[in-house]
């Protein structure tokens, strides 16, 4: 028995800002907490800010992907390209 896909709530999209802004800030927090412990320059801080950065911009992306009002045309397209990718090999 299949189970029904849950459709996600149109007010997603008002969490992305405060996620990837969150990630970001907590990178640097960890960074700056790190530094502070090593004893050394802002080089920790700089990494984890980055990697917060590049970790809540996916994270907002997938959020927007989950989004519903998405073309059921593009999720054709997207399901005809799979089915055709896994036949050809």
């Amino acid at each position: 028995m299949r189970k029904k896909k849950h459709e996600p709530l149109p007010l997603l999209q008002t969490g992305v800002g405060t996620v990837l802004s969150s990630m970001a800030i907590s990178g640097f927090i960890l960074g700056f907490a790190t530094d502070q412990i090593a004893d050394t320059t802002p080089l920790f801080m700089l990494i984890f800010g980055a990697l917060g950065v590049v970790g809540g911009t996916m994270k907002a992306h997938k959020f927007l992907m989950m989004v519903p009002g998405q073309k059921k045309s593009d999720k054709e397209q997207k399901q005809r390209r799979d089915k055709h990718t896994t036949t050809d090999d």
